[in-house]
């Protein structure tokens, strides 16, 4: 992002690959080689779509072989969106893709994006971590974890329901066992999302209408035989999952949504924590519907995996087996009804292993 005459921030064509040749960080002997591609229109994040998603996600399977590891560089607005479809996009990947950006843009001299890049390219290069990552403010976090919880700070970035994988300072310190394993089969990507999913945030005293008309609009497409696009709906209740039982009117949407065929997932309004319906009254209810809980998953999480799991033709109980189910270590495993080796993934905790930036 660059000021234009007016001192209005928009993205420039050029500027991103120009900075980096003028960067003497990058002329060291012992810096990693790296070769930049830059889109020719770049986009502000707000408008990063999954079309974008994808075209990230090809160009780094037309490059795997030939490189250590990937840096995507974007807005900070939509970047836990983007990582956490990336995760999971990217099928057994093997290397690590860190995606940053900066608060601060590059163009000014107390930006915090120089920082972040090099430290990004570093990690990208010399820790063995196949993951979807975000480098911010010296956190590497795992992409599908993360979410943006500042506009006016630095550290912008948090991973509120798991631990920092690496933190970078005079070394980088990395979780070791928090890291997920190398993959047993060939690195693929998957772009064929589902991409019709609504998120609501419901608030007390909500109107039903919006709700009525969405699953109304595709109830008629289907009666008039018109090709019907899947679709999800995604509802950020209150608390552990809670919502107004008195109205009856939300639950009898939520009965016709599924009945529709239009999956429901519950989530949390709150950053920390997780779902868990079997607390209260209307949970239980939701529960004896059939609705999908989304665990400790953040609604990036929730609305990237429902996109790749019904990209894949996943419907009805297996659906909702595989959203409550740790696919790339977007669930806590105590959370996850996990099977076999999914349950080694984040089981151990807290042992740190310290060690040097490997020079290239």
């Amino acid at each position: 992002m660059v000021p234009n005459a007016h001192g209005v921030l928009h993205p420039s064509s050029g500027f991103l690959a120009k900075k980096l040749n003028d960067m003497d960080e990058f002329k060291c002997d012992n810096m990693p080689r790296v070769t930049v591609s830059e889109w020719a229109d770049p986009i502000d994040s707000s408008d990063m779509s999954p079309s974008d998603w994808s075209k990230i996600a090809l160009e780094i399977e037309a490059n795997y072989w030939d490189y250590d590891g990937f840096v995507v560089l974007q807005g900070t607005d939509t970047m836990a969106y983007t990582a956490s479809a990336l995760s999971f996009m990217l099928e057994y990947l093997g290397k690590p893709v860190v995606i940053s950006g900066a608060m601060i843009p590059l163009h000014y001299p107390h930006s915090d994006a120089r920082r972040n890049l090099i430290m990004s390219v570093m990690c990208a290069t010399s820790l063995a971590i196949p993951e979807v990552c975000i480098y911010s403010n010296n956190k590497l976090l795992r992409g599908n974890r993360t979410t943006k919880v500042a506009n006016m700070s630095v550290d912008a970035f948090h991973s509120p329901n798991f631990p920092s994988l690496a933190v970078t300072g005079v070394e980088a310190i990395v979780d070791q066992p928090l890291i997920l394993p190398y993959p047993r089969s060939r690195f693929r990507v998957f772009t064929d999302l589902v991409t019709n999913i609504c998120v609501f945030h419901l608030v007390p005293g909500f109107d039903l209408e919006c709700i009525e008309a969405y699953i109304d609009r595709h109830n008629a497409r289907k009666c008039e035989k018109e090709t019907v696009k899947p679709k999800a709906l995604v509802f950020a209740l209150f608390g552990t999952g809670n919502a107004p039982l008195c109205q009856d009117g939300f639950l009898r949407l939520v009965r016709l949504a599924i009945a529709s065929d239009i999956p429901v997932t519950v989530t949390s309004q709150c950053v920390r924590g997780r779902t868990q319906l079997d607390t209260y009254a209307t949970g239980v209810n939701l529960l004896n519907m059939g609705v999908i809980t989304s665990l400790d998953m953040t609604i990036e999480a929730c609305v990237a995996k429902l996109g790749y799991l019904m990209g894949k033709g996943v419907q009805g109980k297996e659906l909702k087996m595989k959203m409550e189910t740790d696919l790339r270590g977007e669930l806590s495993v105590v959370d996850a009804v996990a099977h076999g080796e999914e349950m080694s993934r984040t089981r151990q905790y807290r042992k740190t292993v310290v060690r040097s930036f490997a020079s290239h």
